[in-house]
Formats: structure tokens, sequence, C-alpha cells
């Protein structure tokens, strides 16, 4: 990652924070929750402790919320991992999951933009993330493919964070050339176009990057195209009465493209979700009741073979 000409590269265990580099001030501790059949996985970044409760087998909505709000509890950032992998956020989710920071919606390993789009549509100002998720590190189809990148005045941890909860990043997808030759990727790194500015001025917003751009996507509610130009190396939409929100999709000559946080439309500092979750405690006791009878149950007709079992003997 070095060579690929990386600032700062978070390793995400399973279950485990990656102590490699924690002297450094730009150390960020950071693991990958989950360990469920159904891959409903989450980020953790500036975690504090691993936290190890999650629910092996299916997961009901309120489950997956449940299990957000007590991650949210010792991590600065909660990013919902690979959301298409398994199924592991259905579409439907997304339109009522809250207290949650980003989506990882650029992987080597999933592709989830609609995810993310249904949860901006619903009022939900979230981010994008886009990692490697790589297992392979001499691996060059899986490694400095798809990142991130920070506007943080320096590399010093509170800085990263602050911009990555504000949403001053953007996420990037290198085209993947097969079996690639690494000395070959490490100078097609180097050289990556990339976002000069991104203002708005009164009602239009104006995208200005290092190389010409083969389509510039402005993109809204529900994930509609609203516009789109060609062979440009700036350009500019006008956000309508009817816009909740635009982000903005450039792609380039070579099939590499930049995936831009959306311009949100909100009242007040700063945008905050309109997505609010709280308890049904009589849903919760009746849920408790019907497991504590299963459980139950089960231990019942086990006792019960047991003892037929030593009658037979």
């Amino acid at each position: 990652y070095k060579e690929l000409h990386f600032d700062y590269v978070a390793t995400s265990d399973y279950q485990k924070i990656n102590r490699h580099g924690s002297k450094l001030e730009q150390y960020i501790p950071t693991y990958e929750h989950g360990y469920n059949v159904f891959k409903t996985h989450q980020v953790c970044i500036d975690a504090k402790k691993v936290d190890w409760v999650d629910l092996l087998f299916f997961q009901t909505l309120s489950m997956k919320q449940w299990v957000i709000d007590i991650l949210r509890k010792n991590s600065s950032i909660v990013v919902l991992a690979h959301p298409t992998l398994r199924d592991g956020y259905k579409l439907r989710d997304m339109k009522y999951l809250t207290n949650y920071n980003m989506i990882e919606a650029l992987t080597n390993m999933r592709v989830s933009m609609e995810h993310w789009d249904t949860a901006l549509s619903s009022g939900n100002p979230v981010w994008i993330l886009g990692n490697d998720d790589a297992h392979d590190v001499t691996n060059s189809n899986e490694v400095g493919r798809r990142f991130t990148l920070i506007n943080s005045p320096d590399l010093k941890k509170d800085n990263i964070i602050s911009s990555m909860l504000s949403g001053s990043s953007y996420a990037f997808d290198l085209f993947r050339i097969d079996d690639e030759d690494m000395k070959v990727k490490y100078a097609r790194a180097k050289n990556i176009p990339f976002l000069k500015s991104a203002r708005l001025f009164g009602d239009t917003l104006k995208i200005e990057i290092s190389e010409k751009a083969r389509t510039f996507q402005f993109i809204g509610q529900d994930g509609k195209i609203k516009e789109t130009f060609k062979n440009k190396y700036q350009a500019s939409y006008v956000i309508k009465d009817d816009d909740t929100y635009i982000r903005t999709k450039i792609t380039f000559p070579d099939n590499s493209s930049i995936y831009l946080n959306p311009v949100i439309r909100y009242s007040g500092e700063k945008p905050v979700s309109k997505i609010s979750s709280s308890i049904d405690q009589r849903a919760t006791n009746f849920l408790r009741i019907i497991y504590f009878l299963i459980a139950l149950t089960a231990v019942y007709f086990y006792v019960k073979r047991k003892q037929n079992k030593q009658k037979k003997a």
C-alpha cells in the first residue's frame, strides 16, 4: 500500500482490533464486526473495544438496529459493510435503519449503490466508504482497486475522523486490469485523476476535476440520473426545488470512477437523519416470551428423548 501511494491504511480484521502501527498519531483502531451466517456486518472505526454481541441466524430489522445502537456506543464511526453480500441488508432495511454513519457501497466484493440511494432518499444523510476488502495483499486484483480519499488537513486521527463524519471524502474505483503486474499498478495508482473542487454557488453545484471525464452524472432521489455531461473537465448542476440530495458519479475514459458524497437539502446547522428508532417494549417483551417458550420446548423434547433412551437401555 505504501508503493500504491496510500497515506494511511486501516486493517479491519474480524472481531479483532489490529494494533499494528498503534504508536503512530494517525493510528485508528478499526475492526469488522459480525459473525452471523448472512454476513450482516459492520465496520467499526475508532473503536474503543470489540463488541461481541451478534445474532447468529435470522435478523429482523429491529435486531439489526439493536446491534447498530450497541456498536455506536463504542465506535466513533459505524459503517454498514457490503450490504448486498448474502442480502445482509435488504433494500427495505435502508429505509428505516439509522444511527450509523457510512455505507460500504464500494468494495471488491460488492457494489451497493442502490442501498446508498435508498438510505439517502429516506432522509438519512450517510456517506460512502470505498475499500479493497482485500484478503491477499500480494494479489494485484485485490489491492489498490477501491478506496476512500479524505479531505483532512493532516494525518492526525481526530482530523481524519472529523472529515469522515462530515462527508469530506469521496470513493474511487480504479478500473481493474486482471492480474496486472504490481509495478504497472504502482505507476497507474500514482497518476489517478482527482477532484479539484466541489462547490455550491447559490443553487448551482459546480464540480471540477484534474482530467477530462467521459461522463459526469448527477444523481438524485431514488437513484435517478438527473443530468449527464460528456467529455468535460468540469460540470454544473442547478439544484431543483424537488431535489432532496444530489450526488455525483464521474467516469473516466479508462472506466475508473469517482463517487462524490451528496449535497443534501437540510435546515439547521448540519444534516441530520429524518429517521428515528425507539424500543417498542411491548413487542420486545412478546418476542422474548416466544423465544423463551421455544427454548423451553426444545429442552423438554431433549429431556424426553433422553429419558426414552434410558428406558430402552
